[in-house]
């Protein structure tokens, strides 16, 4: 069935088995069709193809089922795409091989489906955003101990936790809508990599293709997968990130702490031992992040070798991008549904943060306001809680700290009612 390699001649199907990309196109399918309608468009609009060719095959264009491209035997969608409309209307479909390469619209295809990954990805992220807001409001009040060193630290509230998740998410979509103008430019029009001897209009291809934009030079419109790594890149950094989140509630799930009740659609328990109550989605999202986190270095290692141009190793590049988001998507999704069903032990978590000094640096501090050297105070302090003679203010008082950004339940509680009113708008 191939269609470019038809003139070199041979039987061999070495080339479409190992290098056909036809089962990862199913991704871009549907976007390689709507780039090919926005080419044959302005190719009759702009007279240079004859009137009735074009409307032949943008007819055909129309009836094209996206199933239908992806039976093997092509090299590619773009191949089984070009082969289809020659079937369909004749020799009249060849007319889209015109000022055209699959270079430039492989480029497209992937930058328009990219834009909407990133879309559902900032959807989902949103919708994590709200149910952590409204259990911060919820536990504003919570006391726990904070962790550094995995040991017991100042104390804060799970109310304030929830917050500087809160934080992560709105930074990531900060960064997701600073990466979105760099992918949403249009490459059509740049032919293999210097252009093409047709007078089209890039501008317009870009518009009649739904872009913002276009990306201005030829070679780097076709060659690069900057786009690609950079939106790859940021994801990745975020779901590192929140790895971390993860890691506390599956720590904290079990009883030997014993802070966080999972929900019990997000548990599993052992083929052997009845008792366990294992939070498995967590686990399995932990592991998956891992693997986002090395398809995104894999989609950069896969570039960092070849020349600048075309070269067939940026066909492999592109499923880790696709992998990098699909894990994004997802666990956001399972991290929110187990968020919204949890339960948190305030009581076990208090105390845990009375039973250990975690509230120390408290006790030197009003020392040092009251007029006492600071470090002086550390030592004074320092002292006193090996000795065991240590007076330390309660957790729940301590927590009223009245800097911005604190675990003051005062302060969760009305940072988390303002970020519930955006959600609700």
């Amino acid at each position: 069935m191939a269609l470019y390699r038809r003139w070199i001649g041979g039987s061999s199907d070495v080339v479409a088995g190992y290098t056909s990309s036809i089962q990862d196109d199913a991704e871009i399918a549907r976007e390689v069709v709507e780039v090919m309608k926005a080419h044959a468009a302005h190719l009759a609009e702009a007279g240079l193809v004859p009137r009735g060719d074009g409307e032949a095959v943008l007819a055909a264009l129309g009836e094209v089922r996206v199933e239908d491209l992806l039976r093997p035997g092509y090299e590619d969608v773009h191949e089984a795409l070009e082969d289809y409309l020659i079937k369909k209307v004749g020799p009249a479909g060849g007319w889209v091989g015109l000022g055209r390469s699959r270079n430039d619209h492989v480029a497209a295809a992937i930058r328009l489906r990219l834009l909407r990954h990133m879309d559902n990805l900032s959807r989902e992220v949103k919708g994590l955003m709200c149910v952590a807001a409204r259990r911060a409001a919820e536990y504003a009040d919570c006391v726990m101990p904070s962790f550094t060193h995995f040991q017991p630290a100042q104390p804060i509230t799970f109310g304030h936790y929830l917050l500087a998740l809160y934080e992560l998410l709105s930074d990531l979509l900060s960064a997701l809508s600073a990466v979105r103008p760099i992918v949403d430019k249009s490459p059509l029009g740049s032919g293999p990599s210097g252009g093409t001897s047709a007078p089209l209009d890039r501008k317009r291809l870009a518009q009649l293709a739904g872009f913002g934009g276009v990306v201005e030079n030829t070679l780097y419109a076709s060659s690069s997968r900057f786009f690609a790594s950079l939106a790859a890149s940021v994801v990745a950094s975020a779901l590192a990130e929140l790895s971390r989140f993860v890691d506390d509630l599956v720590a904290w799930s079990s009883p030997l702490l014993g802070y966080v009740e999972p929900p019990a659609e997000h548990v599993s328990t052992s083929s052997i031992m009845p008792h366990k109550r294992n939070p498995v989605t967590l686990e399995v999202l932990r592991a998956r992040i891992s693997e986002a986190v090395a398809d995104a270095s894999a989609l950069l290692a896969v570039q960092e070798k070849i020349g600048y141009g075309y070269s067939l190793d940026l066909q492999e590049a592109t499923r880790h991008l696709w992998r990098v988001f699909k894990t994004a998507e997802e666990g956001v999704a399972v991290l929110r549904s187990f968020l919204e069903g949890m339960r948190f032990n305030c009581d076990k978590a208090y105390q845990d943060a009375k039973r250990y000094p975690t509230t120390s640096s408290d006790a030197a501090e009003r020392l040092a306001l009251g007029g006492v050297p600071f470090r002086e105070a550390y030592f004074k302090t320092a002292e006193a809680v090996k000795a065991g003679s240590a007076d330390l203010p309660d957790p729940r008082e301590a927590v009223r700290r009245p800097v911005l950004g604190s675990p003051d339940p005062e302060r969760v509680r009305n940072s988390a009612k303002e970020k519930l009113s955006i959600c609700q708008q």
